[in-house]
């Protein structure tokens, strides 16, 4: 009986041989490169939070209650503003216009907006405003920055054509609203062309 042929195992350099270790070679580059690209990942988004600063706690109640009513559109002080106007005549404005800064009102045709203004987030002038007694570098870098994009966005929007006003919170207080409205209606109904309610016909 002739005797039994040992089965020849793959050698170096055999098609079998090469393809396992081409496998083996494919899967640990495929592993390597997933655990590489989530430690980019990783590392990126440790970078994102540390270059986004975050808001600290509030320290006081007059604090905490500015922080939770720091909404974009549709504010108190909007509504309000709003409501003088429609009460003067002076409808037909677009909220949020697409146009730089989003202005609160704004009349597109005539390109004459309002912007309604907190007077804690963008450091009115008309206040005598004190800095937060904690964190104070945030809040600096905060408001200075709210104070540089609210003038830049002023410029751009006066070299596209447009007139702006400026209303500020403490200028709507009960003491003070006939007052600025009184001011502001007028020039707005000579801007915008309309008559204001009320007003007697001089035509």
């Amino acid at each position: 009986m002739a005797a039994a042929r040992k089965k020849a195992r793959p050698v170096a350099g055999s098609r079998s041989g090469v393809k396992a270790e081409s496998d083996a070679a494919s899967g640990g580059s495929v592993a390597g490169e997933g655990s590489g690209i989530a430690e980019d990942a990783a590392e990126s988004e440790k970078a994102r939070r540390r270059k986004t600063p975050v808001a600290p706690p509030a320290t006081n109640e007059h604090v905490r209650k500015s922080m939770q009513g720091n909404k974009r559109a549709n504010t108190k002080p909007e509504l309000l503003v709003r409501q003088r106007l429609r009460e003067a005549g002076l409808t037909g404005y677009r909220l949020q216009w697409k146009v730089p800064g989003h202005p609160d009102i704004a009349w597109p045709g005539k390109k004459v907006c309002i912007e309604v203004r907190g007077c804690f987030w963008h450091r009115c002038p008309h206040c005598q405003l004190s800095m937060p007694k904690s964190h104070v570098e945030y809040w600096a870098m905060k408001f200075d920055r709210n104070v540089e994009r609210d003038a830049e966005t002023t410029a751009r929007l006066a070299e596209l054509g447009w007139k702006v006003h400026v209303i500020w919170e403490c200028q709507l207080k009960k003491k003070v609203i006939d007052a600025t409205f009184a001011e502001l209606l007028p020039v707005l109904s000579e801007e915008l062309g309309k008559p204001l309610k009320g007003a007697p016909d001089c035509s």
